[in-house]
C-alpha cells in the first residue's frame, strides 16, 4: 500500500491538539539557541496530572511557573498572563482542529527547567504567546506554557513516567545509538522530522494500520490519550470499516472542540511494537478536509521509559509496566444512569444496545435490591458505585409501576451481565 503519511499536510501538535500550521522552528532572530546544564546530568521530578508531564520552571526570570511538557509542540508557548518582555516578531495563525487563533512570536531571553540550582538552560528561544486557558481547564491546574521541541531538542531527554522524573544529558557526551533493543521490551526505533530544512519540527515514528498500510505517527507527550489516527486513513487503510463498532465523543484543540470515535484495532504497528486489539481515537478534524498523522501519546507511553535523542534521529524505549491502563470504553459497564430521590434509586435512562436493555431494564424502574442485597442495608455511596463499576453479572431487583393505574406494580429480578461499550450489541 502506498505511503500517505509524509505526502500529506503535516500539523505540528500543541499540548492533546494540533498547532501551529507555520513550519519547523529555526530561531526567526538570525541568533542560534544556546543550550547548558548545571551538572553532567540533571533530574527534573514532574507532576502527571490527567496524562500531562507538568515541571516547574522560569522564563525571563519570571519563578516559578507550572510548563506543561510537550514534544509535538514544535517551540514553547506562553499564556498571555505571563506577561513576556522582548523582540516582538509579527503574530502568527495557529491552525488547531477545527479553527484558527492567533498567537504573538517572541523571543525569549531564558528558559530554565529544574530546581535548587539543578537545572538546565536554554537561550534565545523563539516563542508563541497565546492563550492557555482552556488548556488549563482541561488539565484542571493553571498551565503557564509548554515547553516544545526547539528547546527540548538542546538535550537529551529521558521521561521516567514511574519515577514521575525528566533527565537531561548533554548531546556530545551521551548517546543511546549503542543500546542494544530486543524487540520484546525494548525497543531503539528512528524518529523522522516533518521538514529536513529545519533544525527542528515534529517528530515522527513509522508503523502500519490493518497490516500492509505504511503511516507515520507523531510522537506527541502533550496528547492525553492513546493512539489517535486521521478518520480518512482509517477507512482507507480498512482499519476502520462500516460496521466497525464504535463509541463516539469529543475532543479539544487549544479553543475549539471536535467529535470523535474509538474504535477497537484489528491490527496496528508502531516500529516493532505490536499494538494490535488496543482502542484507538479517530479523529475527524476541519471535515477531514486537510490531512494528518497519527498522533502517540502519553497513554501509550506511560508504560514505557523513553529516551530521545533528536541530535541522532532515535528514540529508546524501555517497558516497564505489564498491563497498560484500560480505556473507559474497555471497562465493563451496565449501560444505565440513575438518580436518587427521597433516598432511593431510580433509572432515569437506559443506553440503547447496552446489557441493561436486553436484560430487560426500563427508565422509571426503582432499583430496590443490588445482588440480593437492599440498597438501604448497603447505603447510597456503596449502591452507586457498584452501578458504575461492576465487577460481574449482577442481579438487580427492581419496582416497576404499571402503565395502568388499575394495576399494581411489579417487582422483578433481572440479571445484568456487563460489557464493555465496545462490546455492546447492535440494538
Amino acid at each position: 500500500m502506498r505511503r500517505r503519511g509524509m505526502a500529506r499536510v503535516l500539523l505540528l501538535v500543541l499540548a492533546a491538539w494540533l498547532l501551529p500550521g507555520g513550519g519547523g522552528v529555526r530561531a526567526q532572530n538570525n541568533t542560534r539557541p544556546e543550550f547548558s546544564m548545571d551538572a553532567p546530568t540533571i533530574e527534573a521530578p514532574f507532576e502527571y496530572v490527567k496524562h500531562q508531564i507538568l515541571v516547574n520552571g522560569e522564563v525571563d526570570g519570571r519563578r516559578v511557573l507550572t510548563l506543561l511538557v510537550d514534544i509535538g509542540a514544535a517551540m514553547p508557548v506562553f499564556d498571555r498572563s505571563v506577561r513576556l518582555v522582548g523582540t516582538r516578531l509579527p503574530d502568527r495563525t495557529i491552525r488547531e482542529a477545527d479553527g484558527h487563533s492567533s498567537a504573538t512570536t517572541v523571543t525569549l531571553d531564558e528558559l530554565t527547567i529544574g530546581q535548587d540550582g539543578q537545572c538546565v538552560h536554554g537561550r534565545r528561544l523563539d516563542g508563541l504567546v497565546s492563550d492557555l486557558s482552556q488548556v488549563s481547564s482541561r488539565v484542571g491546574r493553571r498551565i503557564d506554557g509548554i515547553v516544545g521541541l526547539s528547546y527540548l531538542a538542546g538535550f537529551i531527554v529521558e521521561i521516567d513516567y514511574t519515577k514521575r522524573c525528566l533527565r537531561f544529558f548533554p548531546p556530545k557526551r551521551f548517546s543511546i545509538a549503542s543500546c542494544k533493543p530486543n524487540n520484546q521490551s525494548s525497543f531503539l526505533l528512528p524518529v523522522h522530522t516533518s521538514d529536513s530544512t529545519q533544525d527542528t519540527s515534529s517528530l515522527s515514528i513509522s508503523g502500519k494500520l490493518a497490516g500492509s498500510y505504511d503511516y507515520e505517527f507523531i510522537l506527541d507527550t502533550g496528547f492525553r490519550g492513546y493512539v489517535s489516527i486521521s478518520r480518512s486513513d482509517a477507512e482507507l487503510s480498512g482499519l476502520l470499516k462500516r460496521d466497525t463498532p464504535r463509541t463516539l465523543g469529543e475532543s479539544f484543540s487549544v479553543s475549539h472542540r471536535f467529535r470523535i470515535e474509538k474504535i477497537r484495532t484489528d491490527f496496528l504497528m508502531l516500529g516493532e511494537i505490536h499494538l494490535s486489539n488496543r482502542i484507538v481515537q479517530v479523529d475527524t478534524r476541519n471535515g477531514d478536509g486537510y490531512g494528518q498523522h497519527g498522533i502517540i501519546g502519553n497513554r501509550l507511553l506511560q508504560n514505557y521509559r523513553m529516551t530521545l535523542d533528536c541530535a541522532r534521529r532515535l528514540i529508546w524505549l524501555e517497558r516497564t509496566t505489564t498491563k497498560e491502563e484500560p480505556d473507559e470504553t474497555e471497562k465493563a459497564r451496565l449501560g444505565l444512569t440513575v438518580r436518587i430521590d427521597s433516598g432511593s434509586i431510580y433509572v432515569e435512562r437506559v443506553a440503547h444496545g447496552s446489557p441493561a436493555e436486553r436484560a430487560g431494564v426500563s427508565a422509571g424502574d426503582e432499583i430496590l435490591k443490588i445482588d440480593g442485597l437492599p440498597v438501604e442495608t448497603i447505603g447510597l455511596a456503596t449502591a452507586l458505585s457498584v452501578l458504575a463499576s461492576p465487577d460481574g453479572p449482577t442481579d438487580l431487583e427492581v419496582k416497576r409501576e404499571s402503565k395502568d393505574a388499575s394495576s399494581r406494580s411489579e417487582r422483578l429480578t433481572l440479571k445484568v451481565v456487563p460489557l464493555p461499550t465496545l462490546d455492546w450489541p447492535a440494538g
